[in-house]
C-alpha cells in the first residue's frame, strides 16, 4: 500500500469513499473540482492510500494557524477507508501521514470531529491516542448564505 497525495483522477473513487461516509450527495465533478483546490492549498493536503486494487480510502488535513499562542493545530477533515478494508491498518496509515504532514507544517496538535453516532470511528481515534475533549468546550456552527 502506498499513501500519496490525491489527483483529480481518483474523483471517482473519493466519490464512492464519501458516499460510505454518509455524504451521498456528491458528484464526480465536484469531487474532482474539490481535489483540485485541495492540491494548491498551501497548508492543506489530501491523501490517497492505494493498493493493488486501487484508492482504498482518504484523508484530507490542513494547518490552521493559531493566535492566541504560536504554532498551528493540525486538523482532520475527513476520514474514509473502503468498508472492505476496515481494519487492516489502512485508517491507522492515513491518520499517520496526515499526522506526519501537520507536523511538517508546524503544527502542535491534532484534532478531528466524529458525529456521536460513529462509535467505532471513536474506538478507533481513541486508540491513535485522541481524546474525546467535547466536555471541556462546545462547538458552534451557523450555515453562512454565499
Amino acid at each position: 500500500m502506498e499513501i500519496r497525495p490525491a489527483r483529480d483522477t481518483d474523483a471517482p473513487t473519493v466519490t464512492a469513499l464519501l458516499t460510505e461516509l454518509g455524504y451521498p450527495d456528491n458528484n464526480e465533478a465536484d469531487v474532482r473540482r474539490r481535489l483540485e483546490r485541495w492540491t494548491r492549498h498551501p497548508e492543506g493536503a489530501a491523501l490517497v492510500a492505494e493498493s493493488d486494487d486501487g484508492v482504498i480510502g482518504v484523508v484530507a488535513v490542513v494547518a490552521i494557524p493559531l493566535l492566541e499562542k504560536e504554532g498551528s493545530g493540525g486538523r482532520i477533515v475527513a476520514l474514509v477507508v473502503d468498508e472492505t478494508q476496515r481494519g487492516t491498518g489502512v485508517g491507522r496509515e492515513l491518520v499517520a501521514a496526515a499526522e506526519a504532514q501537520a507536523q511538517r507544517w508546524g503544527c502542535n496538535f491534532m484534532e478531528v470531529t466524529s458525529s456521536r453516532h460513529r462509535t467505532g470511528a471513536h474506538a478507533f481515534y481513541r486508540a491513535r491516542g485522541y481524546e474525546d475533549r467535547c466536555e471541556k468546550s462546545a462547538r458552534f456552527v451557523r450555515q453562512l448564505n454565499v
